[in-house]
């Protein structure tokens, strides 16, 4: 999937970010807030950490659900159909601008 690796990449990228398995996914963070996790299996999920209000907004966008393990926390669930056609994107940088936020804190 070169849109997922693509993703993954400009991620990683990032300055300041860090990764470290979480969940079953390699997650990145900035200043040890996780913003988001790419699946160590071959299903090509991601899952994106938001604040409450963006995370109803998102589940609302076919192929996104609350993430079982961290929905209570913000995560969400993006499908890899979404990953593809890059439609993650803005959710990821939703995520990453969230997690500066709470490391300011």
């Amino acid at each position: 999937m070169p849109n997922y690796h693509s993703l993954k990449n400009k991620v990683a990228e990032i300055p300041k970010v860090t990764t470290k398995p979480m969940f079953g996914y390699q997650c990145y963070s900035i200043s040890g807030k996780f913003f988001v996790g790419f699946s160590n299996k071959n299903d090509w999920q991601v899952i994106i950490r938001l604040p409450k209000e963006e995370q109803q907004i998102a589940i609302k966008t076919n192929g996104i659900k609350p993430f079982s393990h961290g929905a209570k926390m913000g995560w969400i669930e993006v499908n890899s159909t979404l990953v593809t056609n890059n439609s993650a994107l803005k959710w990821v940088k939703k995520g990453h601008e969230y997690a500066k936020s709470l490391a300011k804190q």
